[in-house]
């Protein structure tokens, strides 16, 4: 089962959500609020997490260093209720591919992209 890391711009309110569906989530807000980017990455790295954020920069930071992955949220309804909602189908449809890929989620579509 994947472990993830929930970025600040996500919420802790995303991070608790998947708590409550049985994840290994961390927020970042209340482990590491503050935190450099690079330093959210290598976290990930050592602990084998999934990135969820909404912050762009991080797409080539885990290609970089070759993170364990990332979600990608672009969306237009960004309330912590569609961020929910667009994780859920996530990890419903393609939780066997969240390791290992940028998955990049828009409320219409879906991409995942090797790392």
């Amino acid at each position: 089962m994947p472990k993830f890391l929930v970025d600040e711009s996500v919420g802790a309110k995303v991070s608790e959500k998947l708590k409550q569906m049985g994840f290994d989530a961390v927020s970042v807000i209340e482990s590491m609020q503050g935190a450099e980017d690079l330093t959210i990455v290598r976290k990930a790295m050592e602990e084998k997490r999934i990135i969820i954020t909404n912050d762009k920069d991080f797409g080539w930071l885990v290609t970089l260093y070759k993170s364990p992955g990332i979600i990608l949220l672009r969306l237009k309804e960004d309330s912590v209720e569609n961020r929910i909602r667009i994780i859920k189908h996530i990890l419903e449809k393609y939780g066997d591919v969240v390791f290992g890929n940028i998955i990049i989620a828009t409320e219409k579509r879906v991409r995942v992209r090797r790392l």
